[in-house]
């Protein structure tokens, strides 16, 4: 290579392209927006090809430029990979496992899955929150091994893989004080204070459906997808609402709070996504499928 244009230009151009403009990049880079712009100029000059489309305010990646983002991608990640291994002995060598998880899913979930990977010592678990479209970006472009979703990764994600989970039940909860809605249940549940999902979560629509199907108008005090919110304002005997059976059984065997009745016929799914070339590697084939393989333990 050139010896002018170095690892630091593709760093440069990596971050330019993840940022989305070169004022947002020299802002994380603490470099000039000019200066930036200089270097960008100079790698596009060695590969004799324009990286961005030049649009108001904004660059656009052109398919060069794609290409050239994967393989920075994979670049910058077997320097880190190369970075840890190098500080650690052959015998304490890990294999590295990125999780991507949606805000909306249950702790519960996450942790059923994530935590008897921690156990082992032969691999290394990193967890990080994000939207699908975001999670399934990084998915794509090998940042994640695995994202976590509740809804499958979609037919437009060709190189994507998606696995179904065990899937939980779901079931109504509520304070003591709303025992007397365990009779005449689920129609009970109409006109009762309701804290519901958001209809960014996959199973508002399975909720509501079931709602109608059934005639249950509830009174909705409020919507978020943070399942330990709406567990702990059930709790509290603020409201009546409905979670996933396994988020809820410390607090219903504490009799902290009580089953009302489960919505027969919802399931609260998870997916697990994983890229279809990852499932092909030797090392990571064998920590993947040990994570996917841990639904038949639960």
């Amino acid at each position: 290579m050139n010896p002018q244009i170095n690892f630091r230009h593709l760093y440069y151009f990596w971050v330019i392209a993840r940022e989305g403009s070169i004022k947002k990049a020299g802002q994380k880079l603490n470099l000039t927006p000019s200066g930036l712009s200089e270097q960008l100029r100079l790698l596009e000059e060695y590969f004799g090809k324009r990286l961005f489309d030049r649009r108001t305010r904004k660059l656009v990646l052109n398919e060069a430029g794609k290409m050239t983002l994967e393989f920075c991608t994979k670049i910058f990640n077997q320097a880190e990979e190369l970075t840890a291994a190098l500080r650690q002995s052959t015998s304490q060598r890990t294999q590295r496992i990125r999780v991507g998880v949606l805000p909306s899913l249950s702790s519960t979930h996450i942790h059923e899955f994530v935590v008897p990977l921690l156990k082992d010592k032969s691999v290394s678990v990193i967890v990080r929150e994000g939207s699908l479209d975001e999670l399934i970006y990084q998915l794509d472009n090998q940042e994640l091994e695995i994202v976590l979703s509740d809804r499958e990764g979609g037919r437009k994600h060709k190189k994507i893989l998606s696995h179904r989970l065990r899937p939980r039940r779901i079931v109504a909860v509520a304070a003591e004080k709303y025992s007397h809605l365990k009779k005449g249940f689920p129609h009970s549940l109409s006109g009762q204070p309701f804290f519901h999902f958001t209809r960014h979560s996959q199973i508002r629509e399975e909720i509501d459906r079931y709602f109608n199907t059934h005639q249950i108008q509830p009174q909705i005090i409020g919507e978020a997808d943070d399942v330990t919110l709406l567990r702990i304002s059930a709790e509290k005997g603020i409201c009546t609402t409905v979670l996933p059976e396994n988020t809820v059984n410390e607090a219903l065997a504490q009799r902290r709070m009580i089953k009302l009745g489960e919505l027969k016929g919802i399931n609260s799914d998870m997916w697990a996504l994983a890229r279809v070339d990852s499932m092909r590697v030797g090392p990571l084939k064998k920590s993947i499928n040990k994570f996917l393989s841990l639904q038949k333990k639960l």
